[in-house]
């Protein structure tokens, strides 16, 4: 009987988070056409990346955010990947979240990027209840073109020698910055010796 009523409390939470994200992705997008912007695409994949860092911060319970990296980025075929997180609160009403993202400069800007044209966002709830939310906006990257060259690492590719990313970046991309996350603080920048 335990197990049950257990069963139906959880799905009552998932189902709360369901329509939370839903309204909280709305109220996003309304915010968007108010501005003269597109609205986002909902991407089940940065659904799904935004809902497990918001199950990563709930585990903790602490307002961390995720290590954007080039992997993450090429692996999904993005440009460019920016996140706003919120809580552990105790209000974890769409509304307060989005107010609390608006009302922040560098969160407002992350979800009226232009640029970006998909979006994705996870809640989570700490152990005592609170809850932790997650936008992720992504701009897809443009194809590339196909090398005609028979040997692939001429001059077409380069990669960043001495910090530890492997991948190679196209020729049009060779300014270090540009194959960066567009929300970089500036961690991943000093790396490469650059700073914003």
């Amino acid at each position: 009987m335990l197990s049950r009523t257990l069963l139906i409390l959880l799905a009552g939470t998932l189902l709360a988070h369901a329509d939370t994200c839903d309204d909280l992705f709305l109220m996003i997008n309304q915010s968007r056409i108010k501005a003269g912007l597109n609205p986002l695409t909902r991407s089940s994949t940065l659904d799904q990346l935004a809902s497990q860092w918001a199950e990563t911060m709930a585990s903790q319970n602490s307002q961390t955010h995720r290590p954007l990296t080039k992997s993450l980025l090429n692996t999904n075929g993005w440009k460019n990947l920016s996140e706003n997180i919120y809580g552990p609160v105790n209000d974890g009403s769409a509304k307060s979240i989005f107010n609390a993202w608006m009302s922040s400069s560098g969160h407002k800007e992350n979800l009226l990027r232009q640029s970006t044209t998909l979006g994705g966002v996870g809640i989570a709830q700490t152990k005592s209840g609170s809850v932790c939310a997650v936008f992720n906006g992504a701009q897809p990257a443009p194809p590339q073109p196909v090398a005609t060259s028979s040997n692939p690492s001429q001059d077409s590719d380069v990669a960043f020698p001495g910090v530890g990313i492997p991948d190679f970046v196209p020729k049009g991309m060779r300014d270090p910055a540009a194959a960066l996350p567009s929300n970089s603080d500036g961690r991943k920048l000093n790396q490469l010796g650059r700073t914003n």
